[in-house]
């Protein structure tokens, strides 16, 4: 607090600083040297047998020559009526009835979709069609050209996530439409505007490129990715599934139980620079340690039920329910069911707090304190291996 004359004189070119569009900087360092982050987004879960039938409610018989899209938004009640999950993260959901296709376009954010309900659902991206069952992720990443449509005879749902609010937040938010391709019936001839793109490559061509793990192709198909992004546009839910059970006999992770993460193949990075793709399995009766970190998180429950404890609050999930852990919230999750494994599908923004090395995560232990299992900034234990090279020796760099 500061003393009375320093606030009477303070309040005193108060107006005048307002003029000149100046403040006193011990005014506005109370918004940001704060000793933990402040409550923005908050932890809230959008039930699947709530909204869903909104979508048909909104958009039966809207033409998509007028909507482009036929979306709804995740709205997160801590954000003012913004439409963002999360204060990096923005979630929505989409139906796209039988012989729909959406315009062709781009934009600068990276994008997803996770099937949901239906079949016959596709995202053209890059030239390559990707056909998607329940379960299977797309990405659209930044840049990357891109139509969706519905082949099948039955409505399909996806939920999309995007890096929207951070794209907002660095003023470099922008989509473009006017999409061209040469006139393939003249030989040189003049470039066209089209409404979706022309299939250049297989269906199937990602699996073709990267279906096994730890193999890569070495003849061009790195140039798709420009190193910035995963050149692989489709993830498998049937392979990802495979591979957790594979996995249910390992200890895994005591915050997060059996999780894997989407990646690129070529490197093993996350698929686009700025969000992470995870998926993990809770075997019967499994409950994780109770930890927080500064990375927010949209969640999927894909199959079983459970729930997840944030902030002392428990939120139930089932199949197809969505929900958002804000960051640097305590949270854990369990499966109650005695009998039945439980996945979940989940994106962060994780990446970015690597990079700008912000990231920071903690465990409460039994006594309620907290034990630092990636503190900030980051220094590994004595021994660990940081490099294949170096091992690290607890030297101050």
């Amino acid at each position: 607090m500061f003393s009375k004359s320093t606030q009477s004189r303070l309040a005193a070119v108060a107006d005048g600083l307002k003029s000149v569009h100046l403040t006193d900087f011990a005014i506005a360092q109370r918004e940001f040297e704060v000793a933990e982050p402040p409550e923005r987004a908050v932890p809230h879960i959008w039930k699947w047998r709530e909204i869903s039938p909104w979508l048909d409610k909104v958009y039966a018989g809207m033409s998509l020559e007028d909507l482009h899209r036929r979306t709804l938004t995740l709205v997160n009640p801590g954000l003012g009526g913004r439409p963002f999950a999360a204060t990096t993260l923005t979630a929505s959901m989409s139906i796209y009835y039988p012989k729909d296709q959406v315009p062709v376009h781009r934009h600068m954010a990276n994008a997803s979709r996770f099937l949901l309900h239906g079949s016959g659902a596709y995202t053209t991206v890059g030239g390559e069609k990707c056909e998607m069952s329940r379960g299977d992720l797309v990405i659209t990443p930044n840049g990357e050209w891109h139509d969706h449509g519905n082949d099948g005879t039955e409505p399909i749902i996806w939920v999309n996530v995007l890096d929207v609010p951070l794209v907002d937040t660095l003023n470099a938010t922008m989509t473009e439409w006017a999409y061209f391709e040469r006139d393939s019936n003249i030989d040189g001839g003049p470039m066209i505007k089209r409404l979706s793109q022309s299939f250049v490559q297989p269906v199937g061509y990602s699996e073709d490129l990267f279906g096994l793990g730890g193999i890569v192709t070495r003849f061009g198909p790195e140039r798709r990715g420009r190193n910035v992004h995963s050149p692989k546009f489709v993830y498998r839910w049937n392979s990802v599934r495979a591979l957790l059970q594979r996995l249910r006999h390992e200890a895994g992770s005591p915050y997060d139980a059996i999780i894997v993460e989407y990646t690129n193949p070529m490197n093993g990075d996350s698929v686009v620079p700025t969000m992470a793709f995870q998926a993990q399995m809770l075997r019967p009766g499994e409950t994780t340690r109770l930890h927080r970190h500064t990375s927010s998180t949209v969640y999927c429950a894909i199959e079983g039920g459970g729930f997840t404890e944030i902030d002392g609050r428990r939120f139930e999930w089932e199949r197809n329910d969505l929900f958002v852990v804000p960051g640097w919230k305590w949270h854990r999750h369990v499966n109650a069911d005695p009998r039945s494994d439980a996945f979940l599908y989940s994106v962060s923004d994780s990446p970015v707090h690597h990079k700008l090395n912000v990231y920071r995560e903690q465990e409460q232990l039994e006594d309620g304190t907290a034990k630092e299992i990636w503190p900030w900034p980051y220094k590994p234990e004595p021994g660990t291996r940081v490099s294949p090279e170096v091992v690290w020796d607890g030297a101050k760099p």
